[in-house]
């Protein structure tokens, strides 16, 4: 062995047990939202996560003790990556808010396997003994509750069209959003996302 290897090897910082847990965990989750995106919560097996991932059945349980453990972390890190795109609590503040929703949609179009993972597990949930009813009934509300928020100042502002209330602007622009993601991953050859959703912005700007 080459001496520059042997000082390389020497010298390579090791990753801490707590590292190497994290990382797998992260793995994971990764397979998880794929797996649970591709065939719903019911549908996926913890067995073909666990093969995809690189990890055992029982090393899975070990970190997520139940599939319905996993699902959870799954919707919380769907969950942060979604308000690292989106806050309208500070989006409001800092500029057009309808412009950041702008922004979010055309971030989506990039990241379909999300959209997907998203789309499903928001359709199965309506069941109230789904494991994720009441996390996306309690997304739902607080996403609603500060987004009311932010429209009225805009409203009071001039920047959206005062015509309607604020409770009503959000069901539809949350209605537009959802149901543009569904047609978009049946055909996104044929439906421009973020194209439409621009002309519906512009509506709510009265324009």
């Amino acid at each position: 062995m080459a001496y520059n290897d042997l000082m390389d090897k020497q010298t390579m910082p090791r990753r801490t047990q707590a590292e190497r847990t994290r990382q797998r965990k992260e793995q994971v989750i990764h397979e998880a939202m794929r797996f649970f995106g591709q065939y719903g919560f019911h549908g996926a097996r913890l067995a073909d996560i666990a093969k995809a991932a690189g990890v055992t059945e029982p090393g899975l349980l070990h970190h997520f003790p139940s599939k319905e453990h996993l699902l959870m972390e799954v919707l919380a890190e769907r969950d942060r990556l979604d308000h690292e795109r989106y806050d309208p609590t500070i989006q409001g503040e800092l500029g057009d808010p309808l412009n950041s929703f702008q922004e979010l949609v055309e971030h989506n179009e990039t990241v379909p396997g999300l959209v997907q993972l998203f789309s499903v597990l928001v359709a199965e949930s309506i069941d109230d003994q789904h494991p994720g009813h009441d996390f996306f009934k309690h997304r739902y509300q607080v996403l609603r509750d500060q987004t009311v928020d932010v429209l009225r100042k805009a409203q009071a502002r001039g920047e959206i069209r005062n015509d309607i209330r604020a409770e009503d602007l959000v069901s539809m622009l949350f209605a537009m959003m959802d149901g543009l993601q569904i047609q978009w991953l049946y055909d996104s050859a044929s439906i421009n996302m973020a194209g439409l959703f621009k002309h519906f912005i512009g509506l709510l700007r009265g324009k």
